[in-house]
């Protein structure tokens, strides 16, 4: 039998996206309109803040109490997965423990994975190609691509037993560690390189 990213092996399924998330959309504008004075301090990620499959900071914003306290099922628990939902739709990253309480922003979608379900294996399908041909596809392209949430929904997960899901999401995060550490050295020589060319240019 054939998956949305080729043939499936015996013992695994195939199941929309629903049966095994909880799916939000991100609030509104409204909902999280910053105010001057006497506001409740919220971190919120935008499309922005997802950086290779990480969430690379996010931006502070001072709401009521009131909008605080409705932002409540837009906030992340560690696991939980944010992809974008317009825009860049081939952007996704996974909540670590340090991300517990920050908000998905408007422009985002905020995955709850179900306990049977493995966040590193979910994040790197969702970076399948084929699922993010997928997405394109059924996404809107009006003016600024857009993927709705009931389309989201309905995104065919092929889902391998837990322990291969492990496996799968131990192997893939090993990789990302790996490229993350030679990107930081790539970035840390290019700033060495900035920093000596001028030197080398006044004979210092």
């Amino acid at each position: 039998m054939s998956s949305l990213i080729g043939p499936m092996p015996d013992g695994w399924q195939e199941i929309p996206l629903a049966e095994l998330c909880q799916v939000v959309a991100g609030p509104s504008n409204s909902m999280i309109r910053s105010v001057d004075t006497d506001g409740v301090p919220i971190e919120v990620v935008a499309p922005k803040h997802l950086l290779h499959g990480r969430i690379a900071g996010g931006s502070t914003v001072l709401v009521t109490p009131e909008a605080s306290a409705r932002l409540n099922r837009y906030r992340l628990v560690p696991g939980d997965l944010i992809c974008v939902r317009t825009g860049d739709l081939g952007k996704q990253a996974l909540a670590g423990p340090e991300h517990e309480g920050w908000v998905a922003g408007t422009a985002c979608f905020r995955l709850h994975p179900d306990p049977t379900v493995d966040s590193r294996y979910l994040l790197n399908y969702l970076r399948h190609p084929a699922v993010r041909d997928w997405i394109a596809r059924h996404a809107s392209t009006a003016t600024v691509p857009t993927l709705t949430l009931s389309t989201l929904r309905t995104l065919p997960v092929l889902v391998p037993p837990p322990a291969v899901q492990a496996t799968i999401g131990d192997i893939m995060s090993a990789l990302e560690d790996k490229v993350a550490l030679h990107r930081e050295i790539v970035e840390v020589t290019q700033q060495l390189r900035d920093s000596l060319l001028p030197l080398l240019l006044t004979d210092r």
